[in-house]
């Protein structure tokens, strides 16, 4: 094997494992934060906000979201995908701390 192919292998290999770790770090600590701020009432649980979404909104969640700090705007933010009686989906954003949707984009 050239050097200069060994070489480029290497630095792939090297960079690809360390960002897989970053991905991996990242993921515990968006986590462990999110945990946190359940415990200190900082957000509602999953369930509280599925609760309010379920009587409002007939449909199946397909998909769940949780940022922090959504533009600085309302803190922890909720996006819930579902799929309606209809077979439409929605986009639905909850504010977590409150439940109070913020918004919701219907899709063809």
């Amino acid at each position: 094997m050239k050097p200069q192919i060994f070489i480029a292998f290497f630095l792939t290999f090297w960079s690809l494992t360390t960002l897989s770790q970053e991905i991996e770090n990242n993921s515990t600590n968006d986590h462990e934060k999110a945990i946190k701020a359940v415990n200190e009432g900082e957000i509602l649980t999953l369930d509280q906000i599925l609760q309010k979404i379920n009587r409002n909104f007939d449909g199946r969640v397909v998909s769940i979201n949780l940022k922090d700090s959504e533009k600085g705007l309302f803190g922890w933010v909720y996006d819930i995908m579902i799929i309606d009686v209809n077979n439409k989906v929605k986009q639905i954003r909850v504010d977590a701390g409150t439940s109070t949707v913020l918004s919701v984009i219907s899709g063809d």
